[in-house]
């Protein structure tokens, strides 16, 4: 029977950090791989840091001797590179990698269509080309929007100048989780093996609207005014996708098409069936949501 201890983690930002915690919580023996000129803060003395090159097969396969598995939550900028940790997995004895995968539609084959997607799915194929060989295992996650950026950072609703692009009018509902959920997820899965090997997860703490994101943010900005705009979310879609075609992948074109797909309903993007329960996970309620945003937004 399949039974994993060791655990990687590639990249140490707001996700890395929240997976570790929870993956400590659960009494695997987790192993950080930074590069070299990382600024994360150094986590506890009890858990091991290398220092890696991630462009480097043989520092990366040095590295991973001995794991079982490989968790990635590296930034957008790193996903292309996870082939080459693929491969060191592989050469080093990995039994499973989990790809930072993280996402709201990256699931949807129409969503995957989309060529801000590209290495997502690039590197979702080369995982089960390795798999169908028997040479590595997957388990990918399909979590929704992070729910403390969805709350607290300016997508399509900007907290600092207070205001608010509606798409559709912000009616469309989408999957969400907090990266406490995300890690204990991951925790979960790779408690049960056999039952999580070479699949996709979905999972969730609750399913919002833009709408109700604002109703939470002028509750707890009072006094303060906002200006709303609702634009129509096809036609944000196309006219991002056309200055993605004709500046290339520029942050704003890119930014653009993130925004109207999410929040479109065109995609699959509030899952109507999760796996909470194969993994131990409870939802979240309206209430929770509020406390949690009381908490973020009163800091």
């Amino acid at each position: 029977m399949t039974h994993f201890q060791k655990v990687a983690i590639l990249g140490r930002g707001h996700l890395g950090s929240a997976v570790l915690e929870e993956l400590t919580k659960a009494h695997f023996e987790v192993t950080v791989l930074t590069r070299a000129q990382s600024t994360a803060s150094t986590p506890s003395d009890n858990i091991a840091v290398k220092e890696v090159d991630y462009s480097s097969a043989d520092s990366l396969e040095a590295a991973l001797k001995g794991h079982d598995v490989v968790v990635s939550t590296v930034n957008p900028a790193g996903i292309a590179l996870q082939k080459v940790a693929i491969d060191a997995s592989i050469a080093a004895g990995v039994k499973r990698f989990i790809p930072a995968d993280f996402g709201l539609i990256t699931t949807d084959p129409e969503a995957q269509k989309l060529p801000v997607q590209g290495h997502v799915v690039e590197i979702r194929k080369y995982l089960a080309e390795k798999a169908e060989a028997g040479e590595l295992e997957f388990t990918i996650f399909a979590v929704g929007l992070f729910l403390e950026l969805f709350l607290t950072k300016p997508l399509a609703i900007d907290m600092d100048d207070r205001v608010a692009t509606l798409y559709d009018g912000g009616v469309h509902p989408v999957s969400a989780s907090s990266v406490s959920t995300i890690g204990k997820a991951i925790a979960a899965a790779l408690k049960k093996p056999e039952d999580t090997k070479n699949r996709v997860l979905r999972v969730h703490d609750i399913v919002l609207t833009q709408r109700k994101i604002l109703e939470l943010l002028k509750k707890y900005s009072p006094g303060k005014s906002w200006t709303e705009t609702t634009v129509d979310a096809s036609s944000e879609l196309e006219t991002s996708l056309q200055r993605l075609r004709n500046e290339g992948p520029s942050p704003v074109a890119i930014s653009g098409v993130f925004k109207a797909a999410f929040f479109s309903g065109k995609y699959n993007a509030a899952y109507d069936n999760t796996d909470n329960e194969l993994l131990g996970l409870g939802v979240k309620t309206e209430e929770d949501v509020e406390e949690m945003a009381a908490g973020l937004l009163k800091r």
